[in-house]
Formats: C-alpha cells, structure tokens, sequence
C-alpha cells in the first residue's frame, strides 16, 4: 500500500493525459463542434484560436446551458422526448451559431510537468472534470479528465 501510494506521488500530468488531443476552433458553428465530439465519442474539448492557443472549452453542458437560457427568455415549459439519451436533446436553435457564443472562456489549464496528485486536487477544487495540458506558448498539447485519473489509480493499484 505504501508503495502504491509513493508511486501515485512520483507520478506528473504527462504520464496520466491523452496525447491524442482533439480540439475546435473557435470559428466552428456549433453544429460542426457537435459532430467533432460525437465522432470522437467525447463529452467536451479544447477552443483554439487561429494561432492554435487554448482560449476556451466546448463541452456538452454548454448546449444544454445554451438551450436552458433560450428556454427561460421564451418563459414557457417544453419538454425533452427521446428514445435515447442521445436523442433528448437538439441543437437546431443554435447549430450556426459560433462556438465562440457558447463556449466556456473561463479555462483551467495545467502543464505537464506538474504533479499528478496537484493536478487531481486542482479538479476537485475547481469542480471540473477536465484539464488542459498546454506548453509554454499556450497552446494544448493533452487532456486530463477525471476518468484519466481513476484509470491511473487502477493501474498503480494493479501493479
């Protein structure tokens, strides 16, 4: 147990984040954001500008804040139907709108070389479930999600 634990502390961000990083850009409408995060099968990324720098995140509660701010201007009650969980929810009222209107500018990012446990407590004071992994310049080079770290610990765990 002692062992796991020291090695849980010698760990950093870069041997816990995926490199296979995907971005959007931030002149994306928001429906071609929403078919890069269903082709990949992930719940939010990173927004580059045009220099290729983080300046935000994209994620799937924000089309559901976005449909929730329209639904309260409209003051009146609707109702999501659906066969699927994938299928409650329709970004038609915002699809070419731009991501830059929807996304998040308030991001949490982290460089690689910090270590693993400050990145976790990060998240938990942050109430976040990602961080982006940026270099010197700005610009994303990984993630960390919290489901990167849970896998993390199983690893150390089965070791």
């Amino acid at each position: 147990m002692i062992a796991s634990v020291d090695r849980l502390k010698s760990l950093k961000v870069s041997d816990a984040m995926a490199h296979n990083l995907v971005t959007i850009s931030l002149n994306s409408t928001m429906s071609e954001a929403a078919d890069v995060l269903c082709e990949h099968r992930i719940t939010g990324a990173p927004v580059v500008d045009e220099h290729g720098r983080c300046v935000g995140v994209l994620s799937g509660s924000d089309f559901i804040h976005s449909k929730a701010e329209e639904l309260q201007g409209a003051r009146t009650r609707h109702v999501l139907k659906g066969g699927s969980p994938f299928q409650a929810y329709c970004i038609e009222e915002v699809q070419h709108d731009l991501v830059r209107n929807h996304m998040n500018p308030s991001i949490q990012t982290i460089r690689e070389d910090i270590p693993l446990v400050k990145a976790a407590h990060c998240m938990c004071q942050a109430h976040i479930h990602r961080l982006i992994v940026v270099d010197q310049y700005a610009k994303p080079v990984g993630i960390l999600t919290s489901l990167d770290f849970v896998a993390t610990l199983i690893g150390i765990i089965e070791e």
